[in-house]
């Protein structure tokens, strides 16, 4: 991960509300919300894609390898023929939607 990809992760702002919805440990939801941000990268090689390694994203948050693939399991979709990530539409709809304005569904 470059600097300026690894500056996405300098903060979280984390949505409780939905966090608690989806059962997301704070762990889960840095992850997700890493992966998000990464995906939507303009300077990405793959736009729409996180594709790093789970490990990496387990050290930026100081996580096991462990916690970080449990938490890669919630709210992410894994492509079949690359094994690049992103987050899933339930993402966008209950947490990006909620954050720029839209009303939200619970």
């Amino acid at each position: 991960m470059n600097k300026k990809e690894n500056k996405l992760a300098d903060y979280t702002t984390i949505k409780h509300h939905p966090r608690v919805k989806h059962k997301l440990s704070t762990n889960d939801y840095c992850i997700a919300n890493a992966i998000y941000h990464l995906c939507n990268n303009p300077l990405s090689k793959f736009p729409g894609w996180y594709y790093g390694k789970v490990e990496t994203l387990s050290e930026m948050f100081n996580l096991s390898r462990a916690s970080g693939y449990n938490s890669v399991n919630k709210l992410i979709e894994k492509n079949k023929e690359s094994g690049f990530l992103k987050t899933t539409k339930l993402w966008w709809d209950d947490f990006v939607n909620f954050e720029i304005g839209q009303e939200s569904k619970f």
